[in-house]
């Protein structure tokens, strides 16, 4: 076992500096948001099938899936994390979420060290080659990012290229998230100059919100050469977003405490018409109205005419979230102690 100079063991050191809330499977993030079942099943397939390309047929080693808030960028990811842990057993999968709200995972600090931690796990005989390396450099952690990734992530792979033909896919989700701008451009910058040239059996899958910082460096020819775009603002999750209302909604009218009390017909394929359209392509209204509607304490069918009743603040508003607005300043009038809300929300923001 190799050891620090200090006497450190580099395992503990290696901890010390890992976001377990970052895991596709942390317990802090349960029950995170994955994609309901035969919803984004082309987006999924599409990704699938990029990762497993093999690495003579490749051309882009970067995948960046982009979309507004509330696209269902995170359950994308979640889903094709699982999927590919789950089914393909010739790639490696590591991943990290940020959150901003999360002072463990709202920086780009911990991220290698969180990988590399996944590596160990999913390939043991990176151990040597990783621990070592931290014994040799234990200040590696506050060295730049593509280093880190260099010693700890790309080289311990590479060292074993000929004992194994697994290809390492590296998810990073909500790169947005990270509140420095500029370790966001870093991170990017660091991705492109790893995969740039190289004929590589790593990829990496990044989703953010397309903010104009990270925009700019992907479309920069360091990395546009080598990248993968999914764009999710398309009309093609409608029908995602009516399949998983007709699942949600045959799901109340058999579990929930009043379901009884609903009409067969119940709801009416014009009124889930009307909810799709208001989603405007954005999962996050669609799941906040089956929120709102299966609370076990109110009739869903009362819940659901009060969602259908709402007006537009601006009815001239033509902005893709202003339906969501509607029915957030409706939640917030029903709240008992709201300058609490308030203190919590302000909180966070």
């Amino acid at each position: 076992m190799c050891v620090l100079k200090s006497g450190i063991d580099p395992l503990l050191h290696l901890l010390e500096h890992v976001s377990s809330s970052a895991f596709h499977n942390s317990a802090e993030r349960y029950d995170p948001p994955r994609c309901h079942e035969n919803t984004r099943v082309e987006i999924l397939e599409i990704i699938r099938d990029w990762t497993l390309q093999v690495v003579r047929d490749r051309k882009t080693w970067i995948l960046w899936l982009n979309g507004a808030a509330g696209a269902g960028k995170s359950a994308i990811m979640q889903s094709i994390a699982e999927l590919l842990l789950l089914r393909y057993s010739i790639v490696t999968v590591v991943s990290f979420f940020f959150s901003r709200n999360d002072a463990t995972r709202n920086t780009i600090a911990p991220l290698v060290s969180t990988l590399a931690y996944q590596l160990i796990q999913q390939i043991p005989e990176t151990s040597e080659f990783i621990l070592s390396t931290i014994a040799r450099n234990p200040l590696i952690f506050t060295q730049s990012l593509e280093f880190q990734l260099q010693r700890l992530i790309i080289q311990p792979l590479m060292s074993l290229l000929s004992s194994t033909e697994k290809s390492l896919v590296v998810i990073i989700d909500g790169l947005d998230e990270c509140l420095n701008r500029d370790h966001q451009v870093n991170l990017i910058k660091a991705v492109g100059n790893i995969c740039r040239g190289k004929d590589i059996p790593i990829v990496f899958i990044v989703a953010s919100r397309r903010e104009p910082q990270i925009q700019f460096e992907f479309n920069q020819d360091a990395v546009s050469l080598i990248l993968e775009t999914i764009p999710l603002d398309n009309s093609e999750a409608s029908d995602d977003i009516r399949r998983y209302l007709s699942a949600k909604f045959a799901e109340i009218k058999k579990t929930h405490p009043f379901h009884h009390l609903l009409i067969p017909d119940w709801p009416s394929v014009s009124t889930v018409t009307d909810i799709v359209e208001k989603s405007s392509n954005q999962f996050i209204y669609a799941s906040t109205v089956i929120k709102y509607i299966s609370s076990p304490r109110a009739h869903p069918a009362q819940q659901l005419k009060v969602i259908l009743d709402l007006r537009l603040l601006n009815p001239l508003s033509e902005h893709p979230f202003a339906y969501l607005d509607s029915l957030y300043r409706h939640i917030f009038s029903q709240v008992e102690n709201l300058d609490q809300v308030l203190d919590i929300l302000a909180y966070y923001i």
